[in-house]
């Protein structure tokens, strides 16, 4: 860990030209949110660079009288792990502030749970959320922008530079989204290499705040991901998915029990000089290189590097030791890691997911199920749909094969308030602890067909009584006469690419049959 030596007892000291310029601009949380006006719009970025220290002041303000605060929006991605209380601790009803955000974690939905009024969800879809939704906050003069202030996390600033840290995703859009920028400085948080968009000159930052570490409400909630045991089921979901693996293959993986099944199971097979593309990096990535097998060294794009998006140190001393200057990681913004043209570029790219449900026509659900928000889309369409752009490209979208509950996530048809998060057409592999399917390119009776026989065992009859009611043929001759339905497997789809995604810099004449 860094001494950090231009702190000295929480307060930035003068030590050269460029400190003193960022000592200049350091001002207090409650000195901020002094400045916050009723009826104000703060945009929050996400989660790795989710500011607490301001917000946490500007909950405090809120209230009835001329020195409180009214009528405040704030927008978020997602605050997952820090302060996720303060809307239940300081307005409860929701009376004077709003929450937008996208996703929603343990600490939102305790929240809510417990009474909390003042949280609105919204759909996000990361890389086209970013061109999309965020075309409404920005505009090229900045006096005229939506936000009218941006507050993020960064890294202890060098040169003339911020560090955009752990939550590189979002990080400059929300400095191009709002009419004020301020960063809090957090000692724990590592210097992440580009990249791009990672760092930003200290000019365009407008106020600098100091974060007290020893305040639990700035602490991330330790967790060792090393320690999480995966279930027997997940062990076979990841068994699984395994099969699909090569040497060379290029990895996105996430947070939980299934992923870290499929971390250990990679760690304990012969897979080798795997690589890393990916929009959440962490512990997952450090076993594995600790493991030697990852060394990003037969990819595409970014050869020799991890490419992330975002990370949560759960554990801040391990990821700042893995992460700080480090070369073999190259941060980017989503509209890199999870763009649809980077990741036709990314060779035998794997991407693998979890959903909530999926309907026999492989209508899949994974953010909002009766209704009822459970999570986000993120990057899970960019990810399905670019990943089979890819050069020997597959996603899998994996669960188990039924709820906590004991209701099957497989399903005849969806239910009503269900969102679907991907369309069928765009479905590749489907795994379960019964087996994994490959989707892509079949018909209704061949798609209902491969997931009834990984849904539970005792949900398959019903199933198929529900693609008849459908009048999708499950028992058409077709299946006895062809059994193989002359089905490439993973391995034969190693070299494909589909044609019309080889760039083109500009239109061919036209064709001349004489020639």
């Amino acid at each position: 860990m860094s001494n950090f030596s231009d702190f000295k007892n929480g307060s930035l000291v003068q030590s050269n030209p460029v400190m003193q310029k960022i000592r200049n601009k350091t001002i207090t949380a409650e000195k901020f949110a002094s400045m916050v006006k009723s009826g104000d719009w703060i945009y929050g970025c996400m989660v790795g660079t989710d500011a607490v220290a301001p917000r946490k002041a500007i909950f405090q303000r809120l209230g009835d009288g001329p020195d409180k605060l009214q009528n405040i929006e704030m927008w978020a991605v997602d605050n997952a792990f820090l302060g996720t209380d303060f809307g239940l601790r300081y307005d409860k009803e929701g009376k004077y502030h709003i929450q937008h955000q996208g996703f929603i974690h343990k600490g939102t939905k305790d929240a809510i749970k417990q009474g909390w009024q003042g949280f609105d969800w919204y759909q996000w879809g990361w890389a086209m959320h970013m061109n999309y939704q965020f075309a409404r906050f920005y505009r090229k003069e900045k006096s005229q922008r939506v936000a009218d202030w941006g507050i993020a996390t960064i890294a202890k600033p060098e040169g003339s530079y911020v560090n955009g840290s752990y939550g590189v995703s979002n990080f400059m859009i929300t400095a191009k989204t709002c009419k004020k920028f301020v960063c809090e400085i957090r000692e724990d948080h590592a210097w992440c290499e580009p990249g791009r968009n990672v760092n930003l000159h200290i000019d365009d930052v407008d106020y600098f705040i100091e974060v007290d570490l020893s305040d639990p409400d700035f602490q991330y909630p330790r967790l060792d991901e090393r320690n999480i045991i995966p279930s027997e089921t997940d062990k076979k979901i990841a068994e699984h998915i395994l099969s699909i693996m090569r040497n060379g293959d290029v990895l996105q993986v996430g947070i939980g029990s299934l992923p870290t099944a499929v971390v250990l199971a990679i760690s304990d097979s012969d897979l080798k000089h795997l690589g890393v593309h990916t929009e959440m990096i962490g512990e997952w990535a450090f076993t594995l290189i600790e493991k030697g097998k990852i060394d990003n060294s037969q990819k595409s794009i970014d050869q020799g590097r991890c490419a992330w998006a975002y990370a949560v140190p759960f554990i801040p001393e391990r990821y700042f030791e893995w992460m700080h200057h480090n070369p073999m990681f190259a941060a980017y913004d989503i509209n890199y890691t999870n763009n649809f043209l980077t990741l036709s570029m990314v060779d035998n790219f794997i991407g693998i997911m979890s959903f909530a449900k999926i309907d026999i026509r492989g209508q899949v659900v994974s953010s909002c199920v009766g209704g009822r928000p459970i999570s986000n889309t993120g990057g899970q369409f960019q990810f399905t749909v670019g990943g089979q752009l890819s050069r020997g490209g597959r996603t899998v979208l994996a669960a188990t094969s039924r709820t906590p509950d004991g209701k099957s996530r497989i399903v005849g048809m969806l239910d009503r308030g269900d969102v679907v998060d991907v369309p069928s057409q765009f479905v590749n592999y489907v795994a379960t602890e019964y087996g994994i399917v490959n989707l892509m390119a079949c018909t209704d009776a061949e798609k209902a067909r491969k997931l009834i026989s990984i849904a539970h065992p005792d949900d398959r009859e019903e199933l198929e009584k529900e693609a008849a009611k459908l009048g999708i043929k499950t028992k058409h001759w077709m299946f006895d006469v062809s059994p193989d339905r002359r089905y490439p497997s993973a391995n034969e789809l190693k070299d494909h690419k589909h044609g019309y995604m080889d760039l083109v810099i500009a239109p061919k004449g036209v064709a001349n049959p004489n020639s």
